[in-house]
């Protein structure tokens, strides 16, 4: 049995235990009322027993309704609680990837390309964590916003496993690379250490980052980035659009039917990075 279900039964239980508690009491007041040959007596019992029915009646759907509208609040707000977290998984994951494409050029190492790629494995399983909640849990989202934000979450998960499976085919070549880069520019470095008529510091070898850049992936990935920009940053903001959107109309801020044509009409910063 579902939560809905299993709410519906409970409320049922509830008006029948109320209808029993009013009508068991009436029906007792009414019984006596044909025994007593007392008029006035009669009477009294009968319009308590009338006073009863209507009063307990009144009260079961009174606390019906409260119920369903405690329900309806409880269910609104897990469901913008539950888009919330999802934006911040979405933003978490941005950051990531953002750093990498900071970090790698700037560093020029294997060192920290390999440290790079490690959060970019973490990131796609925070990406996964997303669209095994969308599919599994998503109660009081719309089924559209649902559905299509899974396949843009799919969308930016299946780009990063492209920069982190180019990473796992080759980081033990460039890692060896790494190792002699660092041998020949100790030496380099000694021999300008050891001479004082040296004002400037010798050009270390560029070898291991030329390696580096001609990884097919990850050229695209800190240059011009066309394939990042189409197969991650464009799905992420579309995402982010629908979310916020869905947001909204949980919140009650917005009807759903006027944001159909507002979901891809945000610019990159208003639909997400906030």
């Amino acid at each position: 049995m579902d939560a809905r279900s299993f709410e519906a039964s409970g409320r049922r239980r509830t008006l029948i235990a109320a209808c029993l508690l009013v009508c068991v009491p009436a029906a007792l007041a009414i019984g006596i009322g044909w025994s007593v040959s007392d008029i006035e007596l009669r009477k009294t019992l009968y319009a308590a027993a009338i006073t009863l029915v209507f009063a307990g009646l009144f009260g079961g759907l009174l606390k019906v309704q409260l119920d369903e509208v405690a329900a309806f609040k409880r269910k609104r707000e897990d469901a913008a609680s539950f888009v919330t977290n999802v934006l911040a998984d979405l933003k978490g994951v941005f950051d990531q990837v953002a750093r990498a494409r900071i970090l790698i050029p700037a560093h020029q190492s294997v060192a920290t390309y390999g440290d790079e790629m490690r959060a970019l494995i973490t990131a796609r399983v925070q990406l996964r964590n997303v669209v095994r909640a969308l599919e599994r849990r998503a109660d009081g989202v719309d089924e559209e916003t649902r559905s299509e934000v899974t396949r843009l979450v799919r969308r930016m998960d299946d780009f990063l496993e492209g920069l982190t499976c180019e990473f796992r085919d080759n980081y033990k070549r460039l890692s060896d690379q790494q190792r002699g880069y660092e041998k020949r520019a100790e030496a380099l470095l000694k021999q300008f250490a050891e001479d004082p008529s040296r004002q400037t510091p010798p050009e270390l070898p560029v070898f291991v980052w030329n390696s580096l850049s001609e990884l097919p992936r990850l050229a695209d990935f800190i240059g011009p980035a066309n394939d990042y920009r189409i197969q991650f940053e464009a799905p992420l903001d579309d995402a982010s659009a629908w979310l916020r959107n869905e947001l909204a109309r949980i919140l009650g801020s917005t009807p759903l039917g006027s944001l159909r044509g507002q979901r891809h009409t945000q610019t990159p910063t208003e639909a997400s990075r906030a």
